[in-house]
């Protein structure tokens, strides 16, 4: 920038003034994180990048075939994909926005949850009741461990020595030891339990199951079912708020969000969204929940304080979004 010169150093002061807080605020910006969301298009492949701020997809990423899961590694800024007919995982580079690397598996990966260190990634191996653990540089498999059977939706615990994960087919819940890479208990919960999902403060996890049109809400200090919520139709995943004090559960049966507050457990709304809703996510950022459609090919933005729909994107065809899948990219 070009500064005429003055006669005087007061009279150059407000120039200096001015300039400084412009290059002060350029620095702020350039240091601000963007609220990410990276949503997974079963249909055509490929990963949505939506800027949740924007509500615009700033980028589409080709993936392997048929993309379900979803888990992000903030530390690390990596983003990764299961594939469940490519048989593989796609590593995104949260920096660059690009798919970085393919780890390439024996089996048709569906749930996927990331270390808190990130250098292990944990896959539920639906065909053969199973849980891989694996090298996030290397690829190589580091254990197999026996779960339920047909497990799909993983959640780490907060301090990560922990992993849960839902058995569809046996109504229950394995909890990992991630030290030894043992199951330490069996949990039973409703039907064909799903989605997982953690309280803010780690002391509930909360277990979609899809059969029951119910919530079981776990205690993680004791492994015991404490309640059990109703939602709507045939749902399949669930989100707290940041504050704990409302859970938001797709239901894919009605096309539908059942809004729980879990101090009454009670439903206090129901809020329609478009055709099939699945993975759903909670924006701390900007006080909203993302719901993706798989029927509609889109994402819905719900007001959280609100408790209404103020925006749709569109995304790629059949969006699932399975797993924890808003991220901060780092600028």
């Amino acid at each position: 920038m070009f500064f005429r010169k003055t006669s005087s150093m007061a009279s150059a002061r407000p120039y200096f003034q001015r300039f400084a807080g412009l290059w002060l605020a350029c620095i702020v910006l350039h240091g601000q994180a963007a609220e990410l969301a990276y949503i997974t298009n079963q249909g055509d492949h490929t990963v949505s990048v939506v800027d949740m701020q924007q509500r615009t997809v700033l980028h589409t990423l080709v993936v392997g075939k048929s993309p379900v899961g979803v888990a992000v590694d903030q530390q690390q800024q990596k983003v990764y994909v299961s594939n469940v007919e490519g048989h593989s995982l796609s590593v995104i580079d949260m920096q660059h926005q690009q798919v970085i690397r393919t780890i390439d598996l024996p089996i048709a990966p569906v749930g996927l949850a990331v270390s808190k260190t990130g250098d292990r990634l944990y896959v539920a191996d639906w065909y053969h009741d199973a849980l891989l653990v694996v090298a996030a540089d290397s690829g190589q498999v580091l254990a197999n461990i026996p779960v339920g059977q047909a497990p799909g939706g993983l959640q780490m615990s907060l301090d990560g020595s922990t992993l849960y994960v839902a058995n569809r087919d046996s109504d229950d819940i394995s909890v990992i030891d991630t030290h030894s890479n043992k199951a330490r208990h069996r949990v039973s919960v409703g039907k064909h339990p799903f989605g997982l999902s953690l309280s803010p403060d780690g002391q509930q996890l909360f277990v979609v199951n899809v059969y029951s049109n119910t919530v079981s809400v776990m205690d993680t200090r004791t492994q015991q079912v404490l309640a059990t919520l109703n939602t709507g139709d045939h749902p399949y995943c669930a989100t707290p708020d940041h504050h704990g004090q409302r859970l938001f559960v797709s239901n894919t049966g009605d096309d539908s969000v059942s809004v729980i507050d879990l101090a009454t457990r009670q439903t206090i709304r129901k809020i329609r969204v478009p055709g099939t809703p699945e993975g759903i996510a909670f924006d701390a950022e900007h006080q909203q929940v993302v719901v993706a459609s798989w029927m509609d090919n889109v994402i819905a933005i719900i007001d959280s304080e609100r408790l209404l729909v103020k925006a749709t994107v569109a995304v790629g065809a059949q969006p699932r979004a399975f797993g924890q899948f808003i991220g901060n990219e780092s600028r």
